[in-house]
């Protein structure tokens, strides 16, 4: 007998934060066209782990849950992903600050970021969260900030957690499950981000300004 949605979200809130994550990623790519509304649910889902990674990085939560919300608020007039970037490129609008298609692109560097920052604690069990996360911020939201926003995130970094406490901040206390975990997870947001940033085929995205927004 088939799952009712109701056992479905019951069993999803018995998961650990990578695997419900993980699930909402890989059902989001079930169809052949990623549902605006669908994204925005999986944004919701991921944007907590920032609560786990210090004060600075809760700055970049309140942000990006803010772009969240502008795709949020055209759900019903652009229901795809390709229909929001389709609708800004008629406006001319992709690379301007506060637009919904350049603020896609922005939640796209975020979902990189936490992907890359799994897999370095996935793939060495003695890297400590700040190089982990040095690293997958460098990779990803660096390219597209300024040297003032880049200088100031770097700085909030020696105030990230141990890397004990992160992992167990998000229900992944065992290293050999967390690697699983994160392997599983990684693979997905691979094939996510992908897939939206090949709606951007051929546009130049802008750095942020000075401002940590962008």
């Amino acid at each position: 007998m088939a799952a009712t949605a109701t056992e479905n979200g019951a069993a999803q809130e018995d998961m650990t934060f990578l695997p419900r994550l993980t699930e909402s990623f890989a059902t989001l790519q079930q169809s052949p066209t990623i549902q605006t509304e669908g994204f925005c649910q999986a944004m919701a889902l991921i944007l907590p782990v920032f609560d786990q990674l210090g004060v600075f990085f809760q700055f970049a939560k309140t942000e990006m849950s803010g772009k969240v919300e502008s795709l949020r608020q055209v759900t019903e007039s652009q229901p795809t992903l390709d229909a929001v970037v389709q609708k800004c490129v008629q406006e001319k609008s992709v690379t301007t600050k506060g637009s919904t298609a350049r603020n896609l692109h922005r939640l796209v560097s975020a979902v990189d970021f936490i992907k890359i920052l799994m897999a370095n604690l996935a793939k060495d069990p003695k890297m400590t969260l700040h190089n982990a996360c040095y690293d997958a911020y460098n990779r990803t939201m660096a390219n597209i900030h300024t040297f003032v926003v880049r200088t100031a995130v770097k700085a909030g970094m020696y105030t990230l957690p141990a890397r004990e406490h992160f992992l167990k901040s998000i229900g992944e206390p065992e290293y050999m499950v967390a690697k699983e975990h994160a392997q599983s997870f990684v693979g997905v947001a691979e094939a996510l981000s992908g897939n939206v940033l090949a709606l951007f085929a051929g546009t130049a995205m802008p750095r942020s300004d000075s401002t940590f927004t962008g």
